[in-house]
């Protein structure tokens, strides 16, 4: 194998490369740091909070002879799908947007709407960036999504579980989890040039590498003396 073919080869000498790692752990951890510490900057102070409020419906089964009737409870199972997908049409999304004056992009964006597997509850749930509005919006999809249903359906057995309520707790973004996420950024940044430097390093490290290169045994290394 000649000259050319070993500069051509791409060789890692792990003990070397985690020598040199060991050598700027200290540069390592500088990054891990700067990431963490720009990441969670970033997110404290530019990006938006977002909070979010949920309300809680329950689809009511007659009580017939002081007994549940089963006829209206399966009725009310079945008809849970598409009481969802009326909650997430455009008509009543409309009406909550022109009640609240705002549009109907935000409130479709907004409202989120789900079912409790096996049950008759309707959770309905809305994410902004201001928690009053998040309020109004749930507020107002109970208000108008019940109005809908009695008028086309004539059904009146839609009664509110839980009220939304104002939450000033923001659910969105997570500094933790995003300042967590820099450091980690760091760390493979810095490791990446550290790798980096090491493969483009073309200095000849050790009496076996001169060997391999020069097809030649080594008769001698002379040492090297720092100046005092």
């Amino acid at each position: 194998m000649d000259k050319t073919e070993l500069n051509d080869e791409v060789q890692i000498d792990l003990s070397e490369l985690f020598k040199l790692i060991k050598k700027h752990l200290k540069s390592i951890v500088i990054f891990m740091l700067i990431g963490a510490i720009l990441v969670g900057a970033y997110t404290a102070f530019m990006v938006d909070k977002k909070y979010s409020s949920q309300g809680t419906i329950l689809l009511k089964a007659e009580v017939v002879d002081g007994a549940i009737d089963n006829n209206q409870l399966n009725s009310n199972e079945s008809m849970i799908a598409n009481y969802i997908k009326l909650l997430q049409g455009n008509n009543i999304q409309d009406k909550i947007a022109k009640n609240l004056d705002i549009s109907s992009n935000l409130v479709s964006s907004a409202l989120h709407v789900s079912n409790t597997e096996e049950t008759q509850i309707i959770e309905i749930s809305a994410t902004t960036t201001d928690p009053g509005l998040s309020k109004r919006i749930v507020d107002e999809t109970i208000s108008v999504f019940t109005e809908t249903v009695k008028e086309i359906l004539d059904v009146s057995n839609i009664i509110i579980v839980d009220n939304a309520e104002i939450n000033t707790t923001p659910v969105s973004p997570n500094i933790q989890k995003n300042m967590v996420l820099g450091a980690i950024a760091g760390i493979v940044i810095s490791l990446g040039y550290i790798l980096l430097t090491y493969l483009l390093d073309s200095k000849i490290k050790n009496a076996d590498v001169a060997e391999q290169i020069l097809n030649l045994p080594v008769l001698g290394i002379v040492p090297y003396f720092e100046d005092q």
